[in-house]
């Protein structure tokens, strides 16, 4: 068994190491997207926190892995992860940070965002990837009601 302190400065050094472009790549090489995407629902909050953040990092700016989020399902954890009323803030942030990063300037994932915030009462219509304008108003929205949560 490895205790909660160890697990996140596990998390934490693998949030440094995929800074990287070529690491971050790595994931899908390693089969790692599906054990990172299952932390999304971890018993503790502060995994839940450090996973959505690692995912935020990895597909920043990297339309690879923002292709790869959105094939193996990432979308829908970090929609539901980013608007349940009940969900701590931190982690409500950290799943909005990766959405945003997942979002930006790589239209599908907008497109699927947008459906899965649709299901849950989100209307956000349309939105153009590449308008920083117009992804920063939905993720706003969405800081907004976390932190009035």
């Amino acid at each position: 068994d490895v205790s909660l302190e160890d697990k996140l400065i596990a998390f934490d050094n693998f949030e440094q190491l995929i800074e990287g472009l070529d690491n971050a790549n790595n994931i899908a090489n390693l089969g790692l997207w599906t054990p990172l995407l299952e932390q999304l629902a971890a018993e503790e909050p502060e995994l839940r926190r450090m996973a959505a953040w690692c995912i935020g990092t990895a597909v920043q700016n990297n339309e690879r892995t923002q292709e790869r989020l959105l094939a193996v399902g990432g979308l829908p954890h970090l929609v539901g992860l980013a608007t349940k009323d009940t969900e701590k803030e931190d982690v409500r942030k950290k799943a909005i940070y990766a959405l945003s990063s997942a979002c930006r300037n790589y239209q599908p994932a907008m497109d699927a965002c947008a459906d899965e915030l649709s299901k849950v009462g989100h209307e956000t219509g349309k939105v153009d990837a590449t308008s920083m304008e117009a992804v920063d108003e939905v993720m706003n929205a969405l800081r907004a009601k976390a932190m009035a949560a």
